[in-house]
C-alpha cells in the first residue's frame, strides 16, 4: 500500500494528525480509534516528504508494537531509502550505551541483569551486611530502589519513618556499587544512565539531537518521570515533537506511569496542537456508552467521547451470581451458549478479572465443562530454572566482571566449588579489587582454599575463557552452546534434578528450544555477537511473551494484561466494592480515578458484546462474606444495560440486530 491509499484511508481528524509535521503535536487517541495506523502513516508521510527516514524516531514500550510500526511502515515506503529508527525506550536506549557508556565509567560489554538476578543481587548483599530481619523482603527494597532511580512519587500510606524506606535507603549505594562493580546495568539503568549521559556530556545530546529531528513516542500516558525528561532533552529547541496517547488508559500508576506528563503536554510545550480521535472502530454503540458513562466521572482527564458507526449493538448485560462459584458456573455456561449460537470460537472470548488470583473458579468451571482456555500471566519461558542457568553461563562467557552470573553457574550443575570455597574467593576477590572470574584464576595462591577446590575453580576459569573464545567470532554459537551443555553435564542434572520423566523431558525440551533460539538469532542478523543475542532475551518484554503465546480457547486475563487487545465477546467478572476498585485505592481520590480507568479499559475491549457479573457473597478468611456492587455499576447508563436472567437467551430483538450487523460488516468486507 502506497503512501497515498494510506492516506485515503484515514478520517478528517486522522489526516490532520497525520499532516501536521512541525511543532509539538498531541494526538489523544481514544480507545480503538486507529492509533497505530495513525502513527505508522505519518511516519511514512514525514519520509516521504522529503525528510530524511535516519532522522525520524518513533518510541514505543512493547517489541510487540514496534515491531508490527515496523512492519506497516515499511509497506508504505517501498522503494524509499534507508528506514526510519521504531524501538521501545529500553532498545534505544541500549542502543545509546552501546556506543557511549565508556564515558559514565562502565565497559561496552555490560551485562543487563533481570528482576530475579536483581533480587539475588539485594540478597547477598543484605547477608554481607548481617542484615538479618526476616520483616524486609529483598523484592520490597527493590521495588523501593526502583521507585528512587525513577523518582516516582511514594504511595500515599508511605510515611517518612517507613522502615522499608530506611532498609532501603542503607542498601541502595551497595547495590549501585556492586552493580557498577560487576558491569551489569538493571533495566531502570538503561534510562536512568542515559538521561544522565545526556545531562553530563552535552557533546553527546547535540549530537543524537540533530540526528533525530522528527521524535514521536506512543503510548505517552504510561512515560514516568525519567523517559519525560529523557525525551524533552533529546527534542530541545527545535520541538518537533508528536506524542501519542490516551490519558483514560493510564493505568500504571502503580510502577510510575505520570499522568500530569500527557495532561500537562500543552503547557509544557506551548503552541502545542491537540487534535483528538474519537471515532472507534472496534465496538458497538451500547458498549461505547458504557465506555464514556463511566469515565466522565473522572475529574482529571482530557475531555472526549468515543463514537462509532457500526451501529448500537447488544446492550451491556449484567448479571448478579450467588457467589464465586456460581458466577464462575454462570459464565461458563453462558460461553457455551454464545459458542453454540452465535459460532463464535474460544479464541474470541475473555474473562477478564482485577488480579491474576481470581481465575481459580473459571480455570475449575472451564476444566468441569471440558472447555479449551488459556491463562495469560504465567510463568515466562524466560523465567524457567533451565533458561536461566545458561542464560548465567553465557553472561559470564560475554561478561568476565558479572561475579552473580558465575555464582550461578557454579552451582549449575555443582563443580566442586561450595559455600565455603565461594566464599573465600569471594573475600579474595573483594580484596584485590577484581572480579570473581580472575580470582578463580589465582586460585592456587589462595590461603584457607583447599587444593580440590583450587583445582575446580582453575578448571572453572579455563573453561570459561575457552568458550568466551569459541563464542568470540559470533559464528556456530548454536553448536557451541550445544557444546557446553554436554561438557558440563547439564542435560544430566536436569535428568537428576527432576524426579519424574515427565518432567525432565519437559525440561530438556526447553533446552533444545534455547538452542534453536540462538541458531534463528545468529541466522537473522548480519553482525551476530553471544553479547546481541543476550541483549535479545534481555529485551524481551516478559509481559509481552505471555500475552502473545495465549494459546488455544477462552483467554483468562487481568485489567492490566488486557490493555491493547480486543475480543468479540468479554466477561468482566467480580465488579463489587473493594476489588473493583480495589479496597487499597478507596482512600485516595487519585486511586480511585485509576481504577476507574482500569474498568474502562475492560469495557473498551469489547468489539460486540459485554457481559459484567458480581456476586451476593464470597468466601474470604474462610467465611463468607456480603458484596456490594461496584459504584462504577451505578455509573453507566441505564438505556446501554440490561439485567441478565439466570436462564434468559438472547432477546429476539437484539440477535436480529446482531445477525444483520454481522452480514453488512460480511458484504461490506468482502462483497458479492
Amino acid at each position: 500500500m502506497d503512501i497515498y491509499r494510506a492516506i485515503a484511508r484515514l478520517n478528517p481528524m486522522q489526516k490532520e494528525a497525520v499532516m501536521h509535521t512541525d511543532g509539538p503535536l498531541l494526538i489523544l487517541a481514544g480507545a480503538g480509534s486507529g492509533k497505530t495506523r495513525v502513527i505508522t502513516t505519518r511516519t511514512a508521510y514525514l519520509i516521504h516528504t522529503g525528510i530524511s527516514a535516519g532522522s525520524v524516531l518513533a518510541v514505543t514500550f512493547t517489541n510487540k508494537a514496534a515491531r508490527e510500526m515496523k512492519s506497516r511502515v515499511k509497506s508504505m515506503l517501498k522503494g524509499a531509502k534507508g528506514a526510519p529508527v521504531i524501538s521501545t525506550f529500553h532498545s534505544l536506549c541500549l542502543r545509546i550505551l552501546r556506543r557511549e557508556i565508556e564515558r559514565l565509567g562502565y565497559g561496552k560489554d555490560f551485562t543487563i541483569y533481570d528482576t530475579s538476578e536483581q533480587v539475588s543481587l539485594l540478597r547477598n548483599i543484605m547477608s554481607d551486611i548481617k542484615f538479618y530481619d526476616k520483616s524486609f523482603k529483598a523484592e520490597a527494597i527493590l521495588e523501593r530502589i526502583s521507585r528512587t532511580k525513577n523518582n516516582f512519587t511514594l504511595p500515599d500510606d508511605a510515611a517518612s519513618g517507613d522502615p522499608v524506606e530506611e532498609a532501603s535507603e542503607l542498601i541502595y549505594p551497595r547495590y549501585r556499587k556492586a552493580l557498577k562493580s560487576m558491569n551489569a546495568l538493571d533495566f531502570d539503568d538503561l534510562l536512568l544512565l542515559t538521561l544522565k549521559l545526556f545531562r553530563e556530556h552535552p557533546d553527546v545530546l547535540e549530537r543524537y539531537r540533530e540526528r533525530f529531528r522528527y521524535i514521536m513516542v506512543d503510548e505517552y500516558q504510561d512515560t514516568n518521570r525519567v523517559q519525560y525528561d529523557f525525551i524533552k532533552l533529546l527534542a530541545g529547541e527545535r520541538r518537533s515533537l508528536c506524542v501519542v496517547g490516551d490519558d483514560d488508559q493510564s493505568i500504571y500508576g502503580w510502577r510510575g506511569a505520570d499522568l500530569g506528563n500527557i495532561l500537562d503536554f500543552e503547557k509544557d510545550f506551548p503552541g502545542a496542537v491537540t487534535v483528538r480521535l474519537e471515532q472507534n472502530y472496534r465496538s458497538f454503540d451500547h458498549i461505547l456508552k458504557a465506555a464514556n458513562g463511566v469515565i466522565k466521572n473522572n475529574r482529571k482527564r482530557m475531555e472526549k467521547s468515543l463514537w462509532t458507526e457500526k451501529g448500537a449493538g447488544p446492550k451491556v448485560n449484567i448479571f448478579k451470581a450467588v457467589d464465586t462459584e456460581d458466577e464462575a458456573d454462570w459464565v461458563v455456561d453462558r460461553i457455551s451458549m454464545i459458542r453454540d449460537e452465535k459460532n463464535i470460537p474460544f479464541e474470541g472470548i475473555a474473562i477478564i478479572y482485577r488480579a491474576n488470583t481470581f481465575s481459580r473458579p473459571f480455570e475449575e468451571a472451564l476444566r468441569n465443562k471440558r472447555l479449551p482456555y488459556s491463562v495469560v500471566g504465567g510463568m515466562s519461558y524466560f523465567d524457567r530454572k533451565e533458561i536461566k542457568d545458561l542464560a548465567a553461563w553465557l553472561k559470564i562467557i560475554a561478561n568476565p566482571s558479572d561475579d552473580l552470573s558465575l555464582l550461578r553457574a557454579a552451582g549449575a550443575p555443582k563443580r566442586g566449588l561450595g559455600p565455603s570455597a565461594l566464599g573465600a574467593l569471594s573475600d579474595f576477590a573483594r580484596s584485590g579489587s577484581i572480579c570473581l572470574l580472575d580470582a578463580c584464576g589465582k586460585a592456587a595462591g589462595i590461603e584457607g582454599l583447599s587444593q580440590r577446590a583450587a583445582v575446580s575453580a582453575d578448571n572453572l576459569f579455563g573453561l570459561i575463557r575457552r568458550y568466551r573464545d569459541m563464542f568470540a567470532g559470533g559464528r556456530d554459537m548454536g553448536q557451541a552452546l550445544t557444546s557446553l551443555i554436554k561438557e558440563i553435564d547439564y542435560r544430566d542434572y536436569i535428568i537428576r534434578l527432576y524426579k519424574t520423566p515427565e518432567s525432565a523431558i519437559r525440561r530438556i525440551e526447553n533446552l533444545d528450544g534455547f538452542i534453536d533460539s540462538l541458531t534463528r538469532y545468529e541466522s537473522k542478523k548480519n553482525s551476530p555477537s553471544l553479547q546481541g543475542f543476550l541483549e535479545t532475551m534481555a529485551l524481551a518484554d516478559l509481559i509481552e511473551e505471555k500475552e502473545e503465546k495465549g494459546g488455544r480457547g477462552v483467554t483468562l486475563i487481568s485489567f492490566h494484561s488486557s490493555k491493547g487487545l480486543e475480543f468479540p465477546v468479554v466477561f468482566i467478572a467480580g465488579v463489587e466494592e473493594n476489588i473493583l476498585p480495589h479496597k487499597k485505592s478507596v482512600d485516595s481520590y487519585g486511586g480511585i480515578e485509576e481504577e476507574r480507568r482500569l474498568f474502562y479499559v475492560g469495557i473498551t475491549r469489547a468489539m460486540k458484546e459485554l457481559f459484567i457479573t458480581y456476586t451476593d457473597h464470597r468466601l474470604k478468611y474462610g467465611k463468607e462474606t456480603p458484596s456490594v456492587p461496584s459504584r462504577f455499576l451505578e455509573e453507566i447508563p441505564e438505556e446501554a444495560t440490561r439485567a441478565l436472567d439466570r436462564f434468559e437467551k438472547m432477546d429476539p430483538e437484539q440477535e436480529k440486530a446482531y445477525v444483520k450487523n454481522l452480514y453488512e460488516n460480511f458484504m461490506a468486507k468482502f462483497g458479492d
